[in-house]
């Protein structure tokens, strides 16, 4: 395999993802700040974020860019982001329907150029049963749906995310 158009694919797919947006440390409990403002730093605990990544988290960032977004990444001692989230309070379906476009071109591209599909490389696909659509991916973003709110998971450095991903994307489909 040509590293080359896998690097090209997982660039695409970051692409999608990445924002101009300013960041500030924050502390806080779940759903919304005190302010009423829904934030991704309150999705989780920090309890369940170490129990998510079993490991203790140092840092937690939160990353806003208007009332429609949020992002917040949890580091270690050394500022290696350990788990992501994005959050697309609004505008979320269109997101949503516009990440799986590009991850199946992306797949389709890998296919042709490399002979095989990435599903096969990386565990990835459709996961029944959560919000209003679920996707999973071990490498590249996962997708949590509920109404018009997106959740974007990034759970490549999440020791067994492949067994964690339903359980996590339930309870946070519960809390917004």
């Amino acid at each position: 395999m040509r590293p080359s158009a896998f690097v090209c694919c997982a660039l695409v797919v970051f692409m999608l993802g990445a924002s101009d947006s300013r960041e500030v440390q924050t502390a806080g409990g779940l759903g919304q700040s005190s302010q009423g403002e829904r934030t991704a730093c309150r999705l989780l605990t920090p309890e369940e974020i170490t129990a998510l990544v079993e490991k203790p988290v140092a840092l937690r960032n939160l990353t806003e860019s208007e009332a429609t977004y949020s992002a917040c990444q949890w580091e270690d001692k050394s500022g290696f982001v350990l788990f992501a989230i994005r959050a697309y309070w609004k505008g979320g379906r269109q997101q949503f329907d516009i990440w799986r476009k590009m991850q199946l071109l992306g797949d389709d591209i890998f296919a042709k150029t490399e002979g095989v599909r990435t599903d096969s490389i990386v565990k990835q696909g459709p996961v029944r049963g959560i919000g209003d659509a679920a996707y999973f991916s071990e490498l590249f973003p996962s997708l949590v749906l509920k109404g018009d709110t997106m959740l974007e998971l990034t759970m490549s450095l999440v020791p067994k995310a492949g067994t964690k991903f339903r359980t996590l994307a339930t309870k946070l489909v519960s809390r917004l």
